[in-house]
């Protein structure tokens, strides 16, 4: 593990730049209404939730304040890009999913040639694969430091056996799907994900974070 002041900031400055370049092409995407960063990442998440998802489980994923994201909710529906339904469950809540329009439009955003998407093309799968394993290990060091909560991240699930398989190439296993997998196939945002408990993400994290199986 390396303590260069210099490296860190450097690394941080990279971030930083990556982080300027989402905000700024949610607003200016070439062919698609301008967006704001939280509208565009509703209809992202919806894409991936064929039943529709309750509101508090938007606002927990992108964690933002239930009042923050009703404002936001508020703008797709005048848009037409969401509807809600009465949720079976609870008749008081209600599930927001996409509309025709707002199910045409997130393709449109999660197009692999658009976005952030656009930057990995032309990636080979090591690169993919060590983006992807430091993604899990930046999102866990921010769950850890209570910045960010709901995210769906294989480090952060109760299934993920990291280095478990004896494996070098696959040395990862997913006890949900019972198969191993290397870093190229870490999922940021897995439908499958179940939250693990605060011991397991530390003991994980741990054992996540060595550079060869222990």
């Amino acid at each position: 593990m390396t303590n260069d002041p210099c490296q860190r900031e450097q690394a941080a400055a990279g971030l930083e730049q990556l982080a300027s370049l989402v905000r700024a092409h949610s607003w200016r995407s070439e062919g698609l209404p301008a967006l704001p960063p939280t509208q565009a990442a509703v209809l992202r998440m919806l894409a991936g939730a064929d039943n529709g998802l309750r509101a508090q489980q938007i606002a927990a994923r992108l964690d933002v304040s239930p009042a923050s994201l009703s404002d936001t909710l508020k703008t797709l529906q005048a848009k037409g890009w969401i509807a809600r339904r009465t949720d079976a469950g609870d008749r008081r809540a209600s599930i927001v999913h996409l509309s025709k329009q707002g199910r045409a439009l997130a393709a449109r955003l999660k197009h692999p040639a658009r976005g952030m998407a656009a930057l990995l093309q032309g990636l080979d799968a090591a690169d993919v694969g060590a983006l992807l394993r430091v993604a899990q290990l930046l999102v866990g060091k921010a769950q850890q430091q209570g910045m960010a909560t709901g995210l769906r991240t294989c480090l952060g699930c109760r299934f993920f056996r990291p280095f478990a398989s004896g494996d070098a190439a696959q040395p990862h296993v997913c006890g949900f799907l019972g198969t191993p997998f290397g870093d190229a196939e870490l999922r940021a945002d897995c439908a499958d994900q179940s939250p693990a408990d605060a011991p397991l993400r530390a003991a994980n994290r741990e054992r996540f974070q060595l550079r060869a199986p222990p």
